[in-house]
């Protein structure tokens, strides 16, 4: 590398890559994680040689600007280090995989690989294992590390360059339920559940506008904790939380990349009226030909919420706290999605919807 040359190599993926995995490299125990190590080393070599691809962004890999091979290549330290368990190594890496969401560097559809093993991954698998190694960090115990999580996801969702889909979007949420449950930390308990409301509120803009590239609105974390949840609200709490979910929210990228016709690609995809088999339970299926793929995930998601609602306690565990909590964090996010609801809400269009929310009214309240 010359000494003009950024670390990293003249990619824009590198220059966000380089400086993290140099890091990775810094913090890790060399003799416990050698794979790591060279595995990092060997991606910085491959950068230095990768410049961005010319060809039309809307045909390009997950990773802007380089073809299927070089993406798994560079993408694979990062899992590796996620993998780690060491909140030292941990660290950048999520550092690294917030940036590379939130400059649109990431540009892919991300759902659940096919559980059949391919000598030759494709690149959309790799963004999927590292959502999935994202999320597995949020169980590290640091508390660090649950509130780095939380950035890595919403910058996820938030990106209009990516499209959540099924189980991985059902995933992410889940692990954010997860920190919120299962944290120790009341202003990581509050960052949390504000994630999660932001969540809903950007999933469900977009299902309304049938588009990826959509205007929302930011949650206000005092509105969200009026009702519940003040015993968690530490001094300043309640500031910390709205200023984490502004700076991911607000993020602009600085290193002016270009829109590419990716999003374009999106919308194409999203206005044919094509049927996704999504796995509900007997009798649960509704019939969801002749939606987009944004609006089918919108009605998954807003069904299983429906769902951990209803849950009930077990006779051997009837005082079980975490599950009252748990079913009243839906609820709260089912008024938040209803709370913004447009036409698509408030029409017939979707009857079984309707019937959703009749039994979470019957089950919870007895009505």
């Amino acid at each position: 590398m010359s000494a003009s040359q950024a670390l990293g190599g003249p990619s824009r993926c590198g220059w966000v890559l380089g400086p993290s995995l140099d890091k990775i490299i810094k913090n890790v125990a060399w003799r416990k994680h050698s794979q790591l190590v060279a595995a990092c080393k060997s991606a910085l070599d491959k950068l230095d040689s990768v410049v961005d691809d010319p060809v039309d962004p809307a045909s390009c890999t997950p990773l802007y600007g380089l073809s299927t091979s070089d993406t798994n290549f560079v993408l694979q330290p990062l899992i590796m280090a996620l993998d780690s368990a060491s909140p030292k190594v941990v660290e950048p890496a999520l550092d690294c995989s917030f940036r590379l969401f939130s400059l649109g560097l990431i540009r892919c559809e991300i759902d659940t690989p096919t559980p059949t093993p391919s000598p030759n991954p494709s690149s959309h698998s790799h963004i999927f294992r590292l959502i999935d190694s994202v999320c597995k960090c949020g169980a590290l115990g640091d508390e660090a590390i649950e509130l780095a999580v939380l950035r890595v996801l919403l910058s996820a969702i938030r990106s209009p360059y990516v499209l959540v889909r099924g189980d991985c979007l059902v995933h992410i949420v889940r692990s954010c339920y997860n920190v919120y449950l299962g944290g120790m930390n009341g202003t990581n308990q509050i960052c949390a559940k504000s994630v999660l409301a932001q969540m809903m509120i950007i999933v469900f803009t977009r299902v309304e506008e049938n588009s990826m590239m959509v205007d929302f609105k930011t949650v206000s974390v005092a509105e969200l904790l009026e009702f519940t949840d003040r015993n968690l609200n530490e001094g300043s709490s309640i500031q910390i939380a709205q200023n984490f979910l502004n700076e991911i929210v607000d993020v602009k990228s600085k290193e002016g990349i270009a829109e590419s016709k990716l999003c374009l690609q999106l919308e194409y995809d999203n206005s044919e009226k094509k049927g996704v088999p999504i796995d509900f339970e007997p009798g649960e299926g509704a019939d969801l030909s002749g939606y987009s793929k944004i609006r089918e995930d919108g009605f998954m998601l807003f069904k299983n919420l429906c769902k951990l609602s209803m849950k009930f306690s077990s006779q051997e565990h009837a005082d079980d706290n975490i599950l009252l909590r748990g079913k009243v964090l839906s609820l709260e996010l089912l008024k938040v999605i209803m709370d913004n609801a447009g036409p698509i809400w408030r029409s017939n269009e979707r009857p079984d919807l309707w019937d959703y929310i009749g039994y979470v009214v019957i089950e919870d309240f007895g009505v």
